[in-house]
């Protein structure tokens, strides 16, 4: 337990000093949207807000009890640290102390939760969050763990989409249709109703046009790689990377339906992260803390060129050193993240066939009774 708390001292020290360093877009618009909030102004409307609700009201009360950009913006840090360290604990409860270390100490946590200050972290908590609470239930009965895992979940999509098909992903897993029901219809249904509360709110024809039609970068490194070059732009403005997204990820599901479901959540933010429509920096953290515990090969090389990439970035952490190697060895993102594709894909396609071999399991020796139906 001491190695545990050394890391994560060291690790919130570094995300204190990442969160000194320069904001970027994603900080000035909680600034400008938090202040349209508390003014009574469409946050939608005039700055192209592009998340559900729920994180609005976080940094609403963030602004609200703050009085400068300093201190917002160290509230907004404190708060993704805090959010790291329960991700960590959450992997140390399941067995994964080292990783939990590594996912701590990780430059692109640093860097995200810090410095970029993006809110990935928040929806991957509270998932993992729920995942951990419904895998304790040992009945083919709906019980009160799983009300709790779904209102989790629904929480999760309503800060942001990243596990969008997660619940189809659980749909597939043995059980009883009721609790397979519950399970995929709930979380849709709390992000519906969170969507609608803004749609009420604000211009409903700015919050789809702004969240529900979100394109992001639009720069699928899967298309690119597989896709002739003189037909991927094409492909991408019709909307082929987010229907090979889709189709691909829910694929997926079928694949890992019968790893435990704590492991599952793991498994589907590597996943998805490979074969997103759109990657940008702050993507790089969501698989982190699978990318610790399925490490191999592949997702070794890929987390220490990402984790070059933002070091050097001099709109990231801009540490000496990194950033002489980092324009010399990676561009920008929208390049940079098919540089990254292969070695992902690599490390991928090793932990697949390591976790299907024959008599292999790559599981925590110390967890809690899981349900034998989700």
């Amino acid at each position: 337990m001491a190695l545990y708390l050394s890391c994560a001292v060291i690790a919130v020290i570094a995300r204190l000093w990442a969160q000194t360093l320069p904001g970027n877009y994603d900080f000035n618009l909680w600034q400008l949207t938090s202040s349209a909030v508390l003014e009574g102004r469409d946050p939608y409307a005039l700055y192209g807000y592009n998340y559900p609700p729920m994180w609005l009201a976080v940094i609403a009360g963030v602004n609200a009890l703050t009085d400068s950009e300093a201190s917002f913006r160290l509230g907004i840090s404190l708060i993704l640290c805090a959010v790291d360290i329960v991700i960590s604990l959450l992997l140390v409860k399941r067995g994964y102390l080292l990783p939990a270390c590594l996912f701590l100490l990780s430059p692109i946590t640093i860097a995200i939760s810090g410095q970029h200050q993006q809110i990935d972290a928040i929806a991957i908590v509270l998932a993992f969050g729920a995942l951990f609470i419904a895998g304790r239930g040992s009945t083919n009965r709906i019980q009160p763990v799983d009300l709790v895992a779904v209102a989790l979940l629904g929480l999760s999509l309503s800060f942001k989409e990243v596990f969008l098909v997660l619940p189809l992903w659980i749909a597939m897993r043995r059980g009883s249709w009721q609790r397979r029901l519950l399970y995929l219809i709930v979380p849709y249904v709390i992000v519906a109703a969170c969507l609608g509360t803004a749609m009420l709110r604000y211009s409903s024809n700015e919050v789809i046009h702004y969240v529900l039609q979100h394109s992001g970068a639009n720069n699928s490194p899967l298309v690119w790689t597989f896709v002739p070059s003189q037909f991927a732009p094409w492909f991408l403005s019709h909307s082929g990377g987010k229907v090979v997204f889709l189709i691909l990820l829910v694929a997926a599901g079928w694949l890992f339906r019968r790893m435990p479901l704590f492991e599952t959540g793991l498994l589907y933010t590597i996943t998805a992260v490979m074969l997103s429509w759109a990657v940008v920096n702050q993507y790089l953290a969501i698989p982190m803390a699978a990318v610790a515990v399925y490490l191999n090969a592949g997702l070794m090389v890929w987390l220490v060129l990402a984790s070059i990439y933002l070091l050097g970035s001099a709109e990231v952490l801009n540490v000496w050193g990194f950033r002489f190697i980092q324009p010399n060895l990676l561009l920008e993102y929208n390049v940079v993240m098919r540089d990254l594709f292969p070695w992902l894909l690599i490390g991928w396609g090793l932990m697949v066939v390591a976790l299907h071999r024959p008599g292999f399991h790559l599981r925590p020796r110390r967890v809690e009774q899981e349900s034998p139906l989700l």
